[in-house]
């Protein structure tokens, strides 16, 4: 009889366990980010999907890089598939400036090094830039609506600029109750 209430006790212990893993798995999942390259208003677009809803990022009409293959709709896949590898990966906290193979202007995604700021990190390459674009001015323009709508600016640190890509996530507003006066910026980037 006790055997019996033991096993029925771990049984029902194992049950509430599963339970709430499934059920945090099931969450985790629901919150998790996703990014996609859409056709908004005939523009390829990087936008997120997000527990709160839809976030437009980066909108995608410089024909800068068409000469070598990459029309606007090539960028903005591509892109957009970096976003969601690094989102996925978690390591999307933040994003900041550097050069990539030392002379190309770039976006990538930002770790903090001590004494430096934020510096990219090894492959986290999100965007190139025009090899004439100002990296802190283009990231500042990208992200512009972040401050308009309760977030978090773009913002110097130790010598670098810095976004807070999840701060971001939290609190932009949604496309669907964007007005003409709050939408993002376009950059020529890629």
């Amino acid at each position: 009889m006790m055997i019996n209430k033991r096993i029925n006790l771990m049984l029902i212990s194992c049950l509430t366990l599963t339970s709430v893993f499934t059920t945090e798995n099931s969450f985790a999942q629901k919150a998790k980010n996703s990014y996609k390259c859409i056709n908004n208003k005939g523009i390829p677009t990087t936008v997120v999907d997000t527990s709160r809803g839809r976030l437009q990022l980066i909108v995608w009409q410089s024909d800068f890089f068409r000469n070598s293959g990459w029309t606007p709709q090539k960028r903005c896949q591509e892109v957009t598939a970096r976003f969601q590898k690094f989102s996925d990966s978690g390591s999307l906290r933040y994003v900041t400036t550097g050069l990539i193979d030392k002379k190309y202007p770039a976006i990538c995604v930002g770790q903090k090094t001590p004494g430096q700021g934020y510096t990219c990190t090894k492959n986290g390459l999100l965007i190139t830039l025009q090899s004439d674009d100002n990296p802190s001015e283009v990231l500042k323009t990208l992200f512009n609506n972040a401050a308009q709508v309760g977030g978090k600016p773009v913002v110097r640190n130790d010598g670098n600029y810095v976004f807070p890509m999840e701060e971001f996530l939290n609190q932009a507003q949604t496309m669907e109750i964007m007005t003409e006066e709050n939408t993002p910026n376009i950059i020529n980037g890629t």
